[in-house]
């Protein structure tokens, strides 16, 4: 029993000398904070090229034209049959106002050239121009008018 305790007592000492020479641990690291996700990236595509001259054109036509044909009034005897079309000549002032309108070409079908003359007359005005395009040109000009236009 001598020979127990002395082992424990060796063993105890043992313990004590290894502790007392063993580095101490170095404090826990401290945690890094959560990473957040970075906003998304939200690429915007480009704008749209701005229309050609030919584009803003067209749709000035196709506004004037609906503007007549707004005005135009027919009788039901004196709708013509088939698709007349007139051509007639056009001046307007500086504000766009109607000055003139006259029958270049007839279509043959009396009623109709009056129709498409007196719808341009009653509008008296044309729409402003858009931007980009000169309203010079449009002093005076010619409109070709079909009945049966898709507009």
């Amino acid at each position: 029993m001598n020979r127990l305790r002395a082992a424990l007592a060796a063993s105890l000492i043992l313990i004590l000398v290894l502790g007392a020479c063993a580095k101490p641990l170095p404090p826990p690291a401290p945690l890094a904070p959560p990473v957040e996700p970075a906003p998304p990236v939200v690429v915007e595509p480009p704008p749209p090229p701005p229309p050609s001259r030919e584009q803003l054109l067209g749709e000035y036509v196709d506004k004037v034209r609906r503007l007549i044909r707004g005005h135009m009034l027919y009788k039901p005897k004196t709708l013509p049959r088939g698709n007349p079309e007139t051509l007639v000549q056009v001046v307007l002032g500086p504000d766009l106002r109607v000055r003139s309108v006259k029958t270049v070409k007839s279509s043959g079908v009396k009623a109709f050239d009056t129709a498409v003359r007196r719808a341009i007359e009653k509008a008296g005005r044309y729409p402003d121009m858009p931007a980009g395009l000169d309203p010079a040109p449009f002093q005076t000009h010619k409109i070709k008018y079909r009945l049966h236009d898709l507009i």
